[in-house]
């Protein structure tokens, strides 16, 4: 068994080739198998008219069956056996690809295979020898430099080709996603609501659900902007769309609007359901149509655009009245103090003030003040 086994754990032979059965064999499959092999090669089956050499090479065989159903059954090797199973459905894997590439592979590029082989062979060969024992010459060398530039070629021509495959499945993504993006913007609605005209101010996502599933099952709701007022609308069926737009158009309340390119059909063409105001000729009527539908429009763009000034103009008076608290809370308290205070001062109360205006009371007392102040002054100078 030593020498059957490598250093590396791995047997010197094929333990399946030995025992004539496949790498998928099972292990009732090996034992079946080597019981039949035993049976036949076992020495005191051999007949008794072989030579020694037979004898001994039927001994070989007999070791060698004993060795393949040891390392292929035996607790011991079953690492090993895993790791040589491997490589042998690698090693399988690999002629598969080679027979596959050589059914599919010109003639042009075999002869070049076999070119390179050739000359492969030639250079690990003696220098100067060949098969028959002459001197190889420049006549049977192969040209190097030609089979270079058509490796070169070859390769070029393979990555061309990878780049197109590769810029076509791009595209061809792309296509699907905007296909996909397309078909989910005709399932969808914009909506945009006053909050200061919605109940509580707010709208949840459950709330806005059980709202829009009056027009149809809804399979998204995502809110949009920081506002907190506007969410974009996923139908499970398109048709459900148009209720929802129709039903809000005239509210002051919410509006629904299309999303992609039903949005521009909308813009286009106006209203579907417009009532005539009574009998007009063909191009009257045309003409009116198309006017009131202008008009139509024009009034959903002017709702649209008061709810955002009404918005806008919240979020500015709430910011203004933040910052005028702000600004008096930061307020000096000598501002307080001097803001507070009267004029003019309050002065002795003797007869002769009665008669005097408060700012010359004011300069009385400043003289006389100001006067003991240079009094005291120069006497001590």
């Amino acid at each position: 068994m030593a020498s059957f086994i490598r250093k590396d754990g791995m047997p010197m032979k094929d333990p399946y080739e030995i025992l004539g059965i496949e790498s998928t064999a099972s292990e009732a499959d090996i034992k079946k198998a080597y019981r039949s092999l035993a049976l036949k090669l076992h020495p005191d089956k051999q007949s008794v008219t072989l030579t020694d050499a037979q004898r001994e090479e039927l001994d070989k065989r007999f070791h060698e069956v004993k060795d393949a159903r040891s390392f292929l059954l035996d607790a011991e090797h079953a690492q090993a056996k895993k790791k040589y199973d491997a490589n042998l459905e690698s090693e399988r894997l690999r002629h598969a690809e080679e027979q596959r590439r050589e059914q599919t592979m010109s003639s042009r590029r075999k002869r070049m295979r076999d070119e390179l082989k050739m000359r492969e062979y030639l250079a690990k060969s003696p220098a100067g020898a060949s098969s028959d024992g002459v001197s190889s010459t420049n006549e049977n060398r192969f040209d190097v430099d030609r089979l270079r530039r058509e490796g070169e070629r070859l390769r070029e021509e393979y990555s061309k080709r990878e780049a197109e495959v590769d810029a076509e499945r791009k595209q061809r993504m792309a296509v699907e996603r905007a296909t996909k993006k397309l078909e989910k913007e005709d399932k969808q609605v914009r909506l945009k609501w006053s909050r200061k005209k919605v109940v509580g101010g707010v709208h949840t996502r459950e709330s806005l659900q059980s709202i829009m599933h009056d027009f149809g099952a809804v399979e998204e709701v995502e809110m949009l902007g920081s506002k907190g007022n506007a969410a974009l609308i996923t139908f499970r069926d398109e048709s459900s769309c148009k209720p929802c737009v129709d039903a809000y158009k005239t509210s002051d309340t919410m509006r629904a609007t299309f999303v992609g390119r039903r949005k521009v059909d909308d813009t286009r063409h106006g209203s579907q359901d417009v009532v005539d105001d009574g009998p007009t000729s063909r191009i009257g009527g045309v003409e009116k149509l198309d006017e009131r539908k202008l008009r139509q429009a024009a009034e959903r763009e002017r709702l649209m655009r008061k709810m955002e000034l009404e918005e806008e103009a919240e979020g500015e008076a709430s910011a203004v009245y933040k910052q005028s608290e702000l600004l008096s809370s930061k307020q000096p308290a000598r501002e307080k103090l001097s803001s507070s205070s009267l004029f003019p001062p309050s002065f002795p109360y003797i007869p002769e003030n009665k008669t005097l205006l408060p700012f010359e009371l004011l300069e009385k007392y400043e003289k006389e003040i100001f006067g003991r102040i240079d009094l005291i002054t120069t006497e001590n100078e």
